[in-house]
């Protein structure tokens, strides 16, 4: 650039006031001054949102501790609520999006109460379902008979044990009608090794600690008691809904139920384990599946009841833990049937407990959120009811939320920031030193131009035609309801092309999500907003927040998450310079993200992105 076409060049403003600043500046830095965040919001271009001065804590010098002085003041303004475990900026949006929803379902309420006619028959399902919900006397006065049918079927599954086709229809059956998975769990997902074909999906289960190591870790030895206190407490309140302290009765049954889920998680995988692609990808045909067992279970008639498909229909399935399945046959078979029927009680009660009385919600409550979170508060019941609600019916709550809340036009923004991320990342995938195998890089580089961007909510909604929700149900009831529905949705997937316009978060969940297995990064309307996006805002801002998110789900998800698979796909010396050299970078810079790093980073990503490197 010639001397006189720099001093002709207009000077760099201010993106909310249009005041000049230095171009020194202008060229490293999203501006944001003073002036404009004194002004009413009203009076600013980007209404008042955006980075923030306010956030910030100049009493720190950047030098000594750069998150206190980008983040102080907000830390200090947001403490954790009782409520909550962990605070940060997804859950504050969090709630205004639960905000959000609440004015919807209190508009539909009254829409139903005074104008019936008018009110669509799903809008309607999701009233009924929120007032159910929201209905805490009814349901003290239920107490357990909500449940009754699942306990009837508890108890037979324990009787029939030595009949295997009938004691493994009746397990399928609780996870089909239920939603209740005693010893494992199944599902429909995207074949690894054929993206384009969706099949059955068989994993480990069965156990009510988060995950196999709580079992066995020396340090969490309190837990474990209080899990047994617990789990007690529960089998003793489906006796005596009254109840405050576990009989002596339920707290021996419980050390023996306690044992059966010790033994399926000793065959567990560790949560490192269960994220490798290959020992994860066990295919096979239901033959195969029961020749796992030796017999020893049937499952044949198992996947039947659980799915409504015969087993010619529901054709091959993976296996993600093969010993865990053998270890299955053994427990199923083996165990006595008094323990069993506590067993599979349990696995009831744990499941249903949110939707009971008091009594269940605060025994579960006290372990599962105090003693393992440490939340100290039980959230408001309508907080819970709406979680409950978004579980059952999250698309079409989903598509009232987006048609009240979602600006259209930030979509077009949104897609041209996520292409210009991909591009830069592209760019420099094609020059990275660490990346010294040529096959790596043509690999590399076609992952990322195959790479899919869905952006705000579904092109293709769920069909809720078929969920029938009566206002004389029991809310337990309509929780089953919406459960075989979602059961039977997933059964429909087994074994049939991949649905590539299916989303698995809700248009009004504040997250993204990567998908392997599909190669595409998705967005849902309620984290387009912000702090994480705002469609007014100068780039740099939103380059350094979804910026930041994007090129975390493009990166991370994209090589992190399939770490095996690309160690042995990539060549030795591009493995060892990646782990090495690139890895602990882009691990420091994403502890490193915060709302001051985003005017740097932001900017220099923006300008990268737009001069196509």
């Amino acid at each position: 650039m010639t001397m006189t076409s720099q001093a002709n060049r207009d000077p760099p403003k201010c993106p909310c006031c249009s005041n000049p600043w230095q171009a020194a500046t202008a060229d490293f830095f999203a501006k944001l001054c003073v002036e404009c965040e004194t002004k009413p919001s009203t009076e600013t271009a980007n209404n008042g949102v955006g980075l923030s001065r306010a956030n910030m804590d100049f009493d720190v010098h950047p030098s000594e501790d750069f998150f206190q002085y980008s983040n102080g003041t907000w830390m200090k303004n947001n403490p954790i609520p009782s409520g909550y475990p962990s605070w940060n900026s997804f859950m504050s949006l969090r709630v205004k999006s639960q905000e959000d929803c609440k004015t919807i379902l209190s508009e539909l309420e009254h829409k139903l109460k005074e104008d019936s006619k008018s009110i669509s028959d799903e809008e309607k399902k999701v009233a009924l379902f929120y007032k159910a919900a929201m209905d805490q006397e009814k349901l003290e006065a239920a107490g357990v008979v909500g449940m009754l049918p699942l306990l009837e079927l508890c108890d037979e599954a324990a009787e029939s044990k030595d009949d295997k086709a009938r004691y493994a229809t009746c397990l399928g059956r609780m996870a089909f009608e239920y939603g209740v998975h005693p010893f494992f769990s199944i599902g429909a997902g995207a074949d690894k090794k054929n993206s384009d074909h969706s099949i059955a999906d068989v994993a480990q289960g069965g156990i009510w600690l988060p995950d196999r190591d709580y079992y066995f870790d020396e340090d969490k030895e309190e837990q474990r008691v209080a899990y047994r206190k617990t789990m007690a407490l529960m089998l003793t309140l489906l006796e005596d809904t009254n109840a405050t302290e576990p009989s002596d009765e339920t707290m021996a049954t419980s050390e023996k139920v306690y044992e059966l889920e010790k033994r399926l998680a000793e065959a567990h995988m560790t949560k490192t384990e269960n994220r490798d692609p290959h020992d994860t990808y066990n295919k096979m045909s239901m033959e195969d599946l029961m020749n796992v067992g030796e017999g020893a279970f049937d499952f044949a008639n198992y996947f039947e009841a659980a799915t409504g498909k015969t087993t010619s229909s529901i054709g091959d399935l993976n296996l993600r833990n093969v010993k865990a399945l053998k270890r299955v046959a053994d427990v199923a078979s083996a165990t006595d049937p008094k323990t069993l029927r506590a067993y599979f009680r349990w696995m009831a009660v744990s499941s249903c407990a949110p939707y009971l009385s008091a009594s269940f919600v605060n025994a579960r409550f006290e372990f599962y959120e105090k003693i393992l979170q440490g939340t100290t508060e039980i959230k408001p019941r309508w907080k819970r009811a709406m979680e409950f609600t978004e579980n059952a019916l999250g698309e079409a709550l989903g598509k009232l939320y987006c048609a009240k809340y979602f600006d259209e036009t930030s979509k077009g923004r949104a897609l041209a920031i996520v292409e210009q991320v991909r591009q830069s990342l592209e760019g420099r995938l094609k020059e990275v030193e660490w990346m010294k195998s040529k096959e790596t890089r043509e690999n590399a580089l076609k992952k990322m131009s195959k790479f899919g961007v869905k952006i705000g909510y579904p092109d293709k909604w769920l069909d809720y035609s078929s969920l029938a929700i009566d206002e004389s149900d029991h809310f337990l009831s309509m929780v089953f309801k919406a459960r075989e529905f979602e059961n039977l949705e997933e059964a429909k997937e087994m074994n049939a092309p991949t649905d590539k316009l299916k989303w698995f978060l809700t248009p009004q969940t504040v997250n993204a999500y990567y998908h392997p297995n599909l190669n595409e990064i998705v967005f849902p309307a309620a984290i387009l907003q912000h702090p994480f996006f705002d469609k007014d805002a100068d780039d740099a801002v939103n380059f350094g927040s979804m910026g930041a998110v994007i090129g975390h789900e493009m990166t991370v998800n994209l090589m992190v998450v399939d770490f095996v698979h690309f160690i042995v796909l990539f060549c030795p010396r591009t493995v060892l310079c990646f782990v090495f050299v690139s890895m602990p970078l882009m691990i420091k810079a994403e502890n490193s993200i915060t709302q001051v790093t985003w005017l740097i980073g932001g900017r220099k990503m923006m300008e990268k992105s737009m001069k196509g490197v």
